[in-house]
């Protein structure tokens, strides 16, 4: 068995590890560069890089397997050749197809407005932005399609054993663990006669957290070589439970009328910490994001159940497109939680903006103010 870590080994993210045999070989992550970690690319010199990895120890078995679906670990995911199968976990690849798809209808929308406008002046830019984004979009319907044609695993019930699949000589074990994104795995790679166990951190302080001390001791023995990323390992401060967290923000939501909470749309286990929050202070929960829309509906109708509730989101949504404008006037005269993220972070500004605007138009028609 030979381990090489192409990126990843001085840097957190971007993570691409390869593992092979005379006859196979795994990559673990395919991973872009996460800002300020590690050398900056294009997406031309990412394309480059895996197709340089790819050219070199061809094996007659291959796959690239991913821990879960964020892009320090999936971004380089349509640059992988297409003969090769990449794998990932059901909840993952779901989220990732509910991301390109509202990426690419963005691209959609963009293209209709510039095509509109190009076609009544007639601009020699705007007829090359229509160039650009329509290419775009056909990149945005080529990941979609490369998605689709991902293979999955599922996860594993509670008190059931764990389902293995083979690449080539190489066996793969995957394990749920928590993490702050949904349907994220660690593994066990065997091949060789070698035990391989790969994860990112080990992580106590999420609601699912309690498996991990049973996974590792009944599944993680005789392990003959470990990588982690070990994102945790350069912390000092101190990691408090989810509940603890939860906790702290329902103090602050219940002493402040108006709360906007950043949170990541894939952190399933923040969002139900931060909706048990506004519960436990009597505030509404409302969201700003499509997408933090759709995740949300996919973690009710995969977890809601399974959870005993925990997991089941019903917030009210106020969106660039469909606001719910007659309930702002109740979010100003109520109070609200919103959860943004932070690409929304100027939207909900706005809306501050725009309610404390409100409030003092009508505090100025019952004082009779012109």
């Amino acid at each position: 068995m030979i381990i090489n870590i192409h990126r990843g080994h001085e840097q957190i993210g971007g993570c691409i590890t390869e593992i092979s045999t005379e006859n196979s070989r795994v990559f673990i992550d395919m991973g872009q560069n996460l800002p300020g970690n590690g050398e900056q690319t294009t997406p031309e010199q990412d394309k480059e890089m895996v197709e340089d990895i790819f050219r070199n120890n061809p094996k007659a078995h291959e796959a690239v397997i991913y821990t879960h679906a964020h892009d320090d670990h999936v971004g380089l995911f349509n640059f992988v050749p297409n003969n090769v199968p990449q794998y990932i976990g059901e909840g993952g690849k779901e989220i990732l197809i509910a991301k390109y798809g509202l990426i690419k209808k963005g691209h959609e929308l963009e293209y209709n407005v510039v095509s509109a406008v190009s076609a009544h002046n007639g601009s020699e830019s705007q007829k090359q932005s229509c160039e650009r984004l329509a290419k775009t979009i056909d990149e945005d319907k080529e990941k979609i399609h490369r998605l689709n044609s991902f293979r999955t695993w599922q996860r594993t019930k509670p008190h059931a054993l764990p389902q293995s699949f083979e690449v080539g000589d190489i066996r793969i074990t995957p394990f749920f663990n928590c993490h702050s994104i949904y349907d994220s795995y660690m593994l066990l790679i065997e091949a060789d006669g070698k035990r391989i166990w790969h994860t990112g951190d080990y992580r106590m302080h999420g609601y699912i957290g309690k498996g991990l001390i049973p996974t590792l001791s009944r599944y993680a023995t005789d392990i003959d070589i470990l990588i982690t990323e070990g994102t945790m390992l350069s912390r000092d401060e101190e990691c408090i439970h989810e509940r603890e967290v939860s906790r702290k923000m329902a103090g602050v939501m219940d002493a402040f009328k108006y709360v906007v909470v950043l949170a990541s749309a894939t952190d399933i286990e923040r969002l139900a910490s931060i909706k048990e929050a506004a519960r436990k202070a009597h505030k509404d929960l409302y969201i700003c994001s499509g997408y933090m829309k759709r995740t949300m509906q996919i973690f009710t109708r995969r977890e809601a159940e399974a959870s005993k509730g925990l997991f089941s989101f019903h917030p009210k949504y106020v969106g660039y497109k469909n606001a719910e404008i007659p309930a702002l006037p109740t979010m100003r005269k109520k109070g609200f939680v919103l959860i943004s993220g932070v690409m929304q972070q100027a939207f909900a500004i706005r809306g501050f903006i725009y309610l404390f605007f409100l409030g003092w138009l009508l505090q100025r028609s019952r004082t009779g103010e012109s």
